[in-house]
């Protein structure tokens, strides 16, 4: 499944409990990229979960609230998710809001 492909970002199942993020996450495509994530992680249900973030062309703070939102609600649910791939800009940001770990190793 592919999601907000007409927005700038695409989310799509590359096999069970990984997902791929690819196009622009900033501000214009964060609610996208936030539902459509959330919508996976609801489906699939608790769970170890990876996505690769490889294929993010473009990415600002907004990606980091983002996937800090994505790691809290795959918690909540009793699963586990990590993120592959993380751009250099990203690691940056989430550096600097000392978030950088938590990225890195996912909960």
């Amino acid at each position: 499944m592919t999601a907000g492909a007409g927005a700038g970002i695409r989310l799509a199942e590359t096999g069970p409990g990984r997902l791929a993020l690819r196009g622009t996450l900033d501000f214009t495509t964060a609610t996208i990229a936030r539902a459509a994530g959330i919508a996976h992680f609801v489906r699939g249900g608790a769970r170890d979960w990876i996505v690769d973030c490889g294929g993010l062309e473009s990415a600002n703070s907004a990606a980091v609230a983002v996937l800090l939102d994505w790691l809290g609600t795959v918690h909540r649910a009793g699963g586990h998710l990590r993120f592959e791939g993380l751009p250099e800009r990203v690691r940056a940001i989430a550096e600097i809001s000392e978030v950088g770990e938590l990225l890195e190793t996912g909960v």
